[in-house]
């Protein structure tokens, strides 16, 4: 579980909670990522925020398993 500050966060310390769920499946061949945010405002800011972090998590976990599986770092010079 991580932590941290949030445009349109619920919460009353302006924080979102993102815990991350691993299960493996077809007996060990693959795994199972859950990711799940809360602590978002119930408005159309809170729904933007939440998609906005669904998209970046897709991106993640796809950069993650290229290097994990091939040792590319794909979002090197990502944020420049």
């Amino acid at each position: 579980m991580i932590r941290w500050e949030g445009i349109a966060a619920a919460s009353d310390d302006g924080m979102t909670t993102t815990t991350f769920e691993f299960e493996p499946i077809d007996e060990g061949a693959r795994t199972l990522v859950t990711i799940t945010e809360s602590s978002w405002q119930a408005t159309a800011d809170g729904a933007k925020s939440a998609f906005g972090n669904c998209e970046g998590w897709t991106g993640m976990l796809a950069a993650l398993k290229v290097w994990v599986e091939h040792g590319i770092n794909l979002r090197e010079g990502f944020y420049r």
